[in-house]
């Protein structure tokens, strides 16, 4: 059974293997009656029962769309993290931005027991991940029927999974309690937080132990495509140190006081230069790799707006270095195990913001306020970045064979609180078509990590560590401009103009890809917190022709009453009150 198919098996994400337990598995995972119990010696006796563990930790992996009511398929209670940013606004009642965080009610108690929260520190399977992660490490030179190197591989692959759990975490608590084993039932438990640079250095670390032993590419992608590979391995050291060398964590001065800060648990001491080269060298490796080697490709075939659909959203597409999903395919539209579609849809999670739409250039590159653009505002959607149209669905665009009426009275916003495209805009991106004929088994990976972060990432990393954009920073930002017809970037940009620049076009290329948040907090940018944020009414006349109303969306509670506290979240109460030295993050 291979890796598309098998990955989705849930069964034993609760697995837990040692020397002292048994655990039994249901008739799908051993093909044998539920009866027959299981030992870690008859699982790693055997290739593949052991590839099936190690499938299990991939089902383990973070999954950017609300899926289901399960803990971890209830994402912000159905909703999405860009709703938390400025490029999105939710409507969706019953999720977590409307219901904690838009209204200030978000506390450190909330993640003693609700799913409703951005990151819950118990309840994304991030611990079990790791869990499962350390057992394979440890137990996989027992398998019989396999060479070495392909055992190491699949160590490797193991310790791909325990990194990625501990990269999320980190970019949402800091340091953390660091597991470098599988524990037995008799051992100590409650570890410590490590500071934020040692949290950091031991994640590289394993990183870098799993390099060597990956594989550059898949050979059998059509069956295995997912399996992590020197590229994905890579990518996320290349996110974690550009994470690792912003002013969050890499100043001289912590983002605020408290326990937790004065212990370094969220913040390095200190502002260290060398960190910026540090990333820029992680991902210029990277970049010189797929240079020099091949097997990954920015997807340029000429036709910009259906060549940035696909590398997002098709799998195997060379392009994508990380993809994670929680089945194969979805049921369509209206399916209860895949409520991505109704949720954001039909109930208005996550909604485009004006202020998302006016950050998309026109087609060449110019942004929409030079005096020299071209933008009409009488038709303020036409002639504009092919990224705009694949992300948010506006007015006059084509859609399931007609055109987008999202004017009010028209057949998407037949009225004002039509909750799909409130803000008077809807979201495209992963939704496409918002019809079974788009959505009935189609492919819902999750793209975790793509090729052209990583050249926006070299591009901010070069800009910071030389106090001003190079020719190799310029050279990675036109790389993604140009695969969708802009023009290159303006030269002769200042340090602060370009990180604008890059900070915008990784809004624009890797939107409701969970990247903007983080890019938010990491720059500590409260001004995107507390700015006001914008909708617009689009009114048809008589004669044909639009006017526009913007008016302004709910206002949160941050504007008015932001705490950089907010940069990260808190860890549960109950976890703190057990006394093991998990102390609290600032502000909560």
């Amino acid at each position: 059974m291979k890796l598309k198919n098998i990955i989705y098996i849930v069964a034993i994400l609760g697995l837990i293997l040692n020397s002292c337990e048994k655990v039994q598995f249901g008739n799908e995972f051993l093909e044998k009656e539920p009866s027959v119990d299981v030992t870690k010696d008859t699982i790693f006796n055997s290739l593949e029962l052991s590839e099936r563990y190690l499938w299990g930790g991939y089902a383990t992996l973070p999954y950017g769309l609300n899926v289901n009511w399960s803990a971890k398929g209830n994402k912000l209670g159905m909703d999405l993290l860009e709703s938390l940013s400025d490029l999105g606004h939710s409507y969706l009642g019953w999720g977590g931005p409307n219901k904690l965080y838009y209204n200030g009610q978000y506390t450190a108690a909330t993640e003693n027991s609700a799913n409703n929260s951005k990151y819950n520190y118990t309840k994304e399977e991030s611990w079990e991940g790791i869990r499962i992660g350390w057992n394979f490490v440890e137990n996989a030179d027992k398998i019989p029927d396999a060479s070495q190197d392909y055992i190491n591989q699949l160590k490797a692959e193991a310790k791909m999974i325990i990194a990625i759990h501990y990269v999320d975490m980190y970019r949402n608590f800091g340091g953390l309690p660091w597991v470098d084993h599988a524990y037995t039932p008799t051992e100590n438990t409650d570890l410590p937080r490590l500071t934020a640079k040692e949290t950091m250095d031991n994640i590289v670390a394993l990183l870098d132990e799993a390099i060597p032993a990956l594989p550059w590419t898949i050979e059998d992608a059509s069956n295995w495509d997912g399996r992590f590979t020197k590229a994905s391995a890579m990518g996320l050291k290349a996110r974690l140190l550009l994470f690792g060398a912003s002013p969050l964590f890499n100043n001289a001065v912590p983002y605020l006081a408290g326990e937790a800060s004065d212990s370094k648990l969220t913040w390095f001491g200190g502002y260290d230069a060398n960190l910026w080269t540090e990333a820029a060298q992680a991902a210029k490796e990277l970049l010189d790799a797929v240079e020099n080697q091949g097997g990954y490709n920015l997807i340029n075939t000429g036709d910009p707006r259906q060549d940035f659909q696909d590398a997002y959203y098709q799998r195997n597409n060379h392009e994508i270095l990380i993809s994670t999903r929680v089945r194969y395919k979805s049921g369509g539209y209206w399916s209860g195990n895949y409520y991505f579609y109704q949720s954001s849809g039909g109930y208005g999670s996550g909604l485009p913001t004006k202020n998302y739409v006016d950050m998309f250039p026109m087609a060449d590159g110019t942004a929409i306020d030079a005096s020299d653009s071209g933008w009409d505002p009488n038709n303020p959607w036409e002639n504009r970045d092919p990224r705009l149209y694949e992300t948010v669905l506006v007015n006059g665009d084509s859609y399931q064979g007609r055109e987008a009426e999202l004017w009010v009275g028209g057949r998407e916003r037949k009225n004002l609180n039509a909750s799909g495209f409130k803000t008077g805009f809807g979201l495209r991106k992963f939704l496409l078509e918002r019809n079974n004929a788009t959505s009935l088994n189609s492919v819902v990976q999750w793209p975790y990590l793509r090729l052209s972060e990583i050249y926006l990432s070299y591009a901010e990393a070069l800009n910071e560590a030389n106090s001003g954009p190079t020719v190799e920073a310029y050279a990675a930002i036109n790389k993604v401009r140009n695969r969708v017809g802009l023009n290159n970037l303006t030269t002769g940009l200042s340090q602060e103009q370009f990180r604008k620049a890059v900070l915008n076009e990784r809004a624009l290329e890797l939107g409701y890809e969970e990247v903007r948040w983080y890019d938010l907090i990491r720059w500590k940018d409260e001004d995107s917190f507390t700015k006001t944020l914008y909708g617009v009414n689009t009114n048809k006349a008589s004669d044909g022709s639009y006017t526009y109303e913007t008016f302004e969306l709910p206002e949160r509670y941050w504007k008015n009453n932001f705490s950089p506290k907010w940069y990260l979240s808190a860890f549960p109460p109950d976890e703190i009150n057990k006394g093991y030295g998990l102390v609290q993050n600032p502000g909560w």
